[in-house]
């Protein structure tokens, strides 16, 4: 087979998320492993800083004249309504140029992209022949309309434009059983026709002790003056960084004057701001919570190793990458017991109800007090961690795409 893959996943708005994290290692997983089938991945040339970036990615692992760049019109975020020309028109010299690659099949890694910018994702506009498979994250939009839809009409109008794309694919390969799940249940596709084909994480999240120096350093870049407790991830609301913070407030008080609460992620000041007059109003100091913002892969790599634990609080995820990221840098994590976080974490005393905030208060307390317990958290996250695999995965999506081509070749 000729299998084209559309990296924008990796190029676009989602490039330094998870979505940009598991494109380039799924990618490189399917080229490690496909055997006999021929591999091209087609770039967006509006993205350049993002094009030699991805060479150099895969250089030596796969021919470079095997990696193809198209140009299509610029000026076609979806935002825009004064785009709509030039954005359709992009979408019919997108799927004739990777057409002219003849593909037996052509993936693409993140179908919901172009909302804010130059990338351009559509199935089957010019090109009705060709099998497309999409990577399925999640349908968090569309089973949460009124928090992500209803308040933003033109978003809504984009969205759905892109779930019509969805139905019209001739594969999903889901990121979890409970996006698999998703896809069978909201889609009205055929069970045959979405497979899970699960995710995994790079090398560099091993439990590797960290030395005194480095330690200290980190600390002392960010005020951390005591054990912390540590969250990374997004910021927007499913992600429930409400309920953590009342969850934290209401920790005994011995707990919360032995620790500080630490967000490691990207947030806007007006986001903090609310975050924090929400502490204020729960009795919290402002010395008790801390929000680095965006840090390298490297520091982000240290806090999940000096963490005394990691929450994941979340109420709705496709995956849930930074609990397996924790887990396999040797932090003890608890999460929710929603969406596919059960599956992840793989423990039944790690989890709690996320829109209980005595629920999640409760399990951080014993995993706080009980140092027995976050060793056991900790052994575990090692085991689990171990079970996801980009080879693993790579075979999957593979096995799928062969499935594919014979129903469409008999």
């Amino acid at each position: 087979m000729r299998i084209v893959i559309d990296m924008q996943g990796a190029q676009a708005a989602n490039r330094f998320r998870g979505i940009g994290r598991y494109t380039l290692g799924w990618t490189e997983g399917v080229i490690r492993h496909r055997g006999g089938h021929e591999i091209f991945l087609a770039l967006n040339g509006h993205f350049p800083d993002s094009i030699e970036a991805i060479r150099a990615a895969f250089d030596g692992l796969l021919p470079q004249e095997n990696i193809r760049v198209w140009d299509a019109p610029a000026q076609v975020a979806a935002v825009s309504p004064d785009n709509e020309i030039r954005r359709q028109t992009a979408e019919l010299v997108r799927e004739a140029f990777l057409a002219s690659l003849q593909p037996d099949v052509i993936h693409i890694t993140s179908l919901f992209e172009g909302y804010g910018d130059d990338a351009v994702t559509s199935i089957a506009r010019f090109d009705s022949v060709s099998p497309v498979s999409v990577t399925l994250y999640d349908l968090i939009p569309l089973l949460n309309p009124k928090l992500y839809l209803l308040p933003n009409p033109d978003y809504a109008g984009y969205y759905g434009r892109k779930i019509g794309f969805l139905k019209k694919s001739a594969l999903l390969l889901a990121i979890s059983e409970s996006s698999r799940q998703e896809g069978l249940q909201h889609l009205g596709v055929d069970a045959q026709a979405v497979v899970n084909v699960s995710t995994a994480i790079g090398a560099e999240f091993q439990p590797t002790a960290v030395d005194d120096a480095t330690a200290d350093a980190l600390r002392e870049k960010f005020g951390l003056t005591r054990p912390f407790v540590l969250y990374t991830g997004g910021a927007d609301q499913r992600k429930n960084l409400t309920g953590l913070i009342e969850a934290y407030a209401a920790l005994p008080k011995d707990l919360r004057q032995g620790h500080q609460l630490v967000f490691v992620c990207k947030m806007n000041d007006g986001l903090i701001d609310e975050l924090k007059q929400i502490a204020r109003k729960q009795g919290m100091g402002a010395d008790e919570l801390c929000f680095t913002g965006y840090v390298s892969d490297e520091a982000l790599i240290l806090f999940y190793r000096l963490c005394r634990l990691f929450v994941f609080p979340s109420w709705h995820e496709g995956f849930g990458l930074p609990a397996l990221e924790a887990m396999a840098c040797g932090a003890p994590v608890i999460g929710a017991n929603t969406s596919s976080l059960p599956e992840v974490i793989g423990e039944e005393r790690a989890l709690f109800d996320p829109f209980d905030v005595q629920s999640i208060c409760n399990k951080m307390t014993e995993a706080l007090r009980d140092e027995d317990f976050r060793k056991r958290l900790r052994a575990h996250g090692l085991q689990q961690a171990g079970l996801f695999s980009w080879d693993e995965t790579a075979r999957r999506s593979i096995a799928a795409w062969e499935k594919l081509f014979h129903t469409t070749h008999p």
